[in-house]
């Protein structure tokens, strides 16, 4: 995963290989086979945008909330640690 820091808002991106290894766990996820981007609010946390936008089309059910809870807890370290944009974690 990565974090970037935007100012009032923060992405996480997954990598490809990272959602791939992330549906093992999740076999019948239905999620798409690709990377995706989670972008939340900073001020609440709040899920504000997914990219791509075919990926956000096909974001639905509980694989997905929980991909997307995982970003969010990564963002969440990442700016409470001060270690802001570009780093890598593997999940």
């Amino acid at each position: 995963m990565r974090y970037y820091d935007n100012g009032s808002m923060y992405t996480v991106s997954v990598s490809r290989r990272e959602v791939e290894a992330f549906k093992d766990q999740w076999p019948c996820s239905g999620l798409p086979d690709t990377w995706v981007a989670f972008q939340f609010d900073k001020r609440n946390g709040d899920l504000v945008d997914i990219s791509p936008e075919r990926a956000a089309r096909s974001f639905e059910g509980s694989a997905a909330s929980a991909l997307s809870r995982d970003a969010q807890a990564y963002g969440a370290l990442r700016r409470s640690s001060g270690r802001g944009h570009s780093r890598r974690h593997h999940v």
